[in-house]
């Protein structure tokens, strides 16, 4: 299960990455700057959440097997 989330940890920074680079060409008060906060916050959630669950060796499906 780690693999999976190895996967969401290296699809987040990237799309952070992109955003960073996006942030000197999105004007405050605009429709995309609310896009760009909202999305920055989901991915970081996203970033965080795995990084812990990679750290706490964590598998929801281990009860299952």
């Amino acid at each position: 299960m780690t693999t999976v989330w190895r996967a969401f940890l290296t699809a987040s920074a990237v799309l952070l990455g992109f955003l960073v680079l996006a942030v000197p060409f999105v004007e405050r008060g605009t429709g995309t700057f609310v896009i760009s906060v909202v999305s920055f916050a989901m991915l970081a959630v996203i970033f965080v959440a795995s990084a812990a669950f990679i750290r706490l060796d964590w598998d929801p499906f281990e009860e299952l097997w």
